[in-house]
């Protein structure tokens, strides 16, 4: 092989894989959305259990966490969930929005604080948690105080989950 072929050949490559490039990122965005949902539904399943286990109940300070609103804020990632019992001790690591560039959460609690109860392992009060990219919702995790169950859908029937 000359170095003309090798050349040539190296250019191929080079511009396939510049073409794949966009369709990665896609990929990307979608697992981290993914990610999230994972992480925010089992940091709710793992509040229900510390609290019946501990008999204490473990509250989620959601100060952070922006209501949600006809037009989602516009995206940081600034928030920070923090699942901690009456005496500030922490129960489970903290789930951070800087480990989601572009996405954004919102909730529909009324209150800032989301506490599960010591006894039944439900929240005091329903509530939603709504995951979106692009400026768009997609993604909402209900957290039932009937039946303490946690649903998760997608609004839009997108990104693989059941629609809403």
């Amino acid at each position: 092989m000359t170095l003309i072929e090798a050349i040539v050949v190296l250019s191929v490559i080079m511009l396939i894989a510049t073409a794949a490039t966009p369709s990665f990122s896609g990929v990307f965005a979608t697992q981290r959305l993914h990610r999230l949902v994972s992480e925010l539904e089992w940091l709710l399943v793992q509040a229900k259990s510390e609290a019946v286990m501990r008999g204490e109940d473990v509250s989620i300070g959601l100060e952070a966490i922006p209501h949600h609103a006809e037009v989602l804020p516009p995206v940081t990632d600034d928030w920070t969930l923090v699942a901690m019992l009456a005496n500030g001790e922490t129960v489970l690591k903290p789930l951070s929005g800087a480990d989601f560039p572009s996405l954004t959460l919102s909730r529909s609690f009324a209150s800032d604080v989301l506490t599960v109860d010591s006894l039944t392992g439900r929240p005091h009060a329903a509530g939603s948690f709504f995951i979106g990219r692009g400026g768009q919702s997609q993604i909402r995790i209900t957290f039932s105080n009937v039946t303490g169950r946690i649903y998760v859908c997608s609004l839009n029937g997108e990104a693989g989950y059941a629609r809403c």
